[in-house]
């Protein structure tokens, strides 16, 4: 098996998440019963991820060379991933956000990013890309992701899409430049009116070539369909009770990025990142639940029935 480095690229903030008995509809004061701060953003909580499971790990992005940045950097390396290529931008502020988490684990999320956020590649090294497992990119930095792409596919690097929700154009620019395209629900929908989410994704898999693509679900599970492959496949997740559902996505595409770098089959490597999404899901404070490696095989091996 492979322990090549894995690349994530795209967002980074820094998250203040409280945890508050409802989210209200209109105006007043909320008194939340617990506050955690930490590095965050899609691609941020996939390196973290995959950390947790013990892969090698970059992240690569852009903050602010701020107070906040410099948390970010360092809440980071506590996790050991790596940040020689996160950027630090002179003048500008690391993205934030504030996330209002209720009791059935539901949220709302405000984010910030500084319109001055420079979207320059030329910094980026593209030289490390040869030597890495597999490379992800999420939806929120266009410019990084198709080069990161663009270069990974020339050397024949797997590249991972997490195709969270974006503007449709965005969507369908960058879909075709990945192997695994991995789709929200919400993005799914907004590239098809299918009435059903098997009938959407069959018909968005009929205008690409990629290997794999898939929706999750959240609590419903995920379907995948392989290219070749005669039908859809569904993949339930195993029930729980959610906590806070924040970054569930982000640990689903951190733990499938793993699974591909280390060479597992589709099938160990969905239900892998479905039990991993799961377990987060248990634990407040977004990212906080990722599992670590044994604590994964372990759920995975009692829960293994749930997922046949």
């Amino acid at each position: 098996m492979s322990d090549k480095h894995i690349i994530c690229l795209g967002s980074a903030l820094w998250d203040t998440i409280l945890s508050v008995d409802h989210i209200p509809a209109h105006g007043g004061k909320v008194l939340p019963t617990i506050a955690v701060q930490a590095a965050s953003g899609m691609a941020t909580v996939a390196a973290v991820t995959i950390a947790r499971l013990g892969g090698r790990v970059s992240l690569w992005s852009r903050i602010g060379d701020d107070h906040t940045g410099q948390m970010f950097i360092e809440d980071l390396a506590q996790e050991g991933v790596a940040t020689d290529a996160v950027r630090r931008v002179p003048n500008v502020r690391t993205p934030f956000s504030t996330i209002l988490v209720d009791r059935n684990g539901e949220r709302l999320v405000v984010p910030y990013f500084d319109p001055a956020l420079d979207t320059d590649t030329g910094w980026l090294p593209l030289h490390e890309i040869a030597n890495a497992g597999a490379v992800l990119c999420d939806m929120r930095w266009m410019q990084g992701a198709k080069l990161l792409f663009s270069e990974a596919q020339r050397l024949g690097i797997p590249t991972i899409l997490d195709a969270d929700v974006a503007p449709v154009e965005d969507l369908r620019a960058m879909m075709p430049l990945a192997d695994h395209v991995l789709l929200s629900e919400p993005a799914l929908h907004s590239l098809s009116d299918a009435p059903t989410p098997e009938d959407a994704l069959m018909e968005v898999a009929s205008t690409l070539s990629a290997r794999v693509i898939g929706v999750t679900l959240g609590a419903r599970g995920s379907i995948i369909w392989e290219n070749g492959g005669a039908a859809l496949r569904h993949f339930p997740t195993i029930k729980i009770v959610a906590r806070d559902t924040l970054n569930a996505g982000d640990v689903w595409h951190g733990t499938y990025a793993y699974g591909v770098a280390r060479g597992w089959d589709l099938a160990r490597t969905v239900r892998a990142a479905s039990v991993a999404a799961a377990m987060k899901c248990e634990h407040f404070g977004g990212r906080a639940g990722a599992p670590r490696m044994d604590q994964l095989m372990e759920r995975m091996e009692r829960c293994e029935s749930a997922l046949l």
